[in-house]
């Protein structure tokens, strides 16, 4: 069972773990990235930028077990397939980065492709040991944490 401390669990600066903000083209993403760099990132501190692209078939290759394939943005090098994912996903990270740089925050992009956006999302936090996942809603209402 986890515990939690609910008032002090998210003070900005408190521990070490890593932040991850989920985003899409939707402006609830925008609201949940700024919703972080106010209430839980400081300045020089890191966050991952996650991004799934919904796959339509189901017969790419597993990767340990899972189907999402995970993708570095920021290094070009790579699969013609990773490449075109780069092309695609450019612009939307762009407004990101824009936002990023100017609360001088640092972001690492992470692109997942998968069938199912929940899954490739919970598995990649599971698996880069990811502390707090900060989603947008696309609502009126914001975002979820």
């Amino acid at each position: 069972m986890w515990q939690t401390n609910k008032r002090n669990e998210l003070k900005k600066g408190s521990g070490n773990g890593l932040i991850a903000v989920a985003i899409d083209k939707d402006k609830g993403s925008q609201a949940a990235l700024k919703w972080a760099a106010e209430n839980i990132l400081s300045k020089g501190q890191s966050v991952v930028l996650l991004h799934v692209v919904q796959r339509q078939n189901t017969n790419a290759a597993s990767v340990g077990g899972s189907h999402a394939i995970i993708c570095d943005a920021n290094n070009p090098a790579g699969s013609p397939h990773r490449q075109h994912l780069e092309k695609q996903t450019k612009d939307l990270f762009l407004t990101f980065h824009c936002f990023c740089t100017r609360k001088d925050i640092q972001c690492l992009d992470v692109i997942l492709e998968d069938s199912d956006i929940a899954k490739a999302l919970t598995e990649y936090v599971s698996y880069a040991a990811i502390e707090n996942l900060v989603m947008g809603s696309p609502n009126k209402h914001g975002f979820m944490r």
